[in-house]
């Protein structure tokens, strides 16, 4: 999943490994500040703030196909992950209704997942499904993201301790409502990790 040319995505200077060139990089917010107080998360792992450079990356790799910016997105996001000493957590993924998920051919979450587990030899696994088909998010306020997104979620698998992996928090309502039916079917402890969040 790597691009051809060895420049850098946002400003097109040669790099010697594919990725973000060093200055680039740097632009980055890799300590964002954000507040969300979701019920039974032990913790909320944000890598960045969804601005600039990382709102490109996301939205390229989200909705343009880029998938290959994936990979720059979850070395952010590994980056901000090793400073928890976390070992024996399956990761999983905020789930598409499958209509959806064909529809755009990916899912962004579990493509972000899968390279994280695979490059930090920890397993990724299906925890949930969406079983409702849903508006979409943007635009919608709280109250009417929570009231969207109930009952839409469903468990299929329960490991003991999770790490729920997605590319944009927002207000935390679909964080929030996986988490309470994680911890309701019998999940031991639940993380989020998260590529960006829009509160800065």
């Amino acid at each position: 999943m790597k691009l051809l040319e060895n420049n850098c995505p946002i400003c097109g200077k040669i790099v010697n490994n594919y990725g973000l060139c060093s200055d680039c990089f740097d632009l980055i917010n890799k300590d964002p500040v954000f507040y969300y107080n979701i019920d039974g998360l032990e913790d909320l792992i944000v890598s960045s703030t969804y601005s600039g450079i990382m709102r490109k990356l996301i939205i390229d790799f989200k909705f343009n196909g880029k998938l290959a910016y994936g990979e720059i997105i979850s070395e952010i996001m590994i980056e901000k992950l090793l400073e928890k000493n976390l070992s024996s957590e399956v990761l999983t993924y905020v789930p598409m209704y499958k209509y959806k998920e064909r529809e755009r051919g990916y899912n962004q979450s579990k493509i972000l997942a899968e390279d994280v587990a695979k490059k930090l030899d920890l397993k990724c696994e299906d925890v949930f499904e969406k079983a409702i088909d849903t508006k979409f998010q943007v635009g919608l306020k709280k109250h009417e993201r929570e009231e969207n997104l109930k009952d839409s979620f469903k468990v299929i698998k329960i490991p003991e301790e999770i790490i729920i992996v997605d590319d944009v928090i927002t207000t935390g309502t679909t964080i929030r409502e996986l988490t309470k039916i994680a911890k309701d079917s019998g999940v031991k402890k639940v993380t989020a990790l998260i590529a960006a969040t829009e509160i800065a």
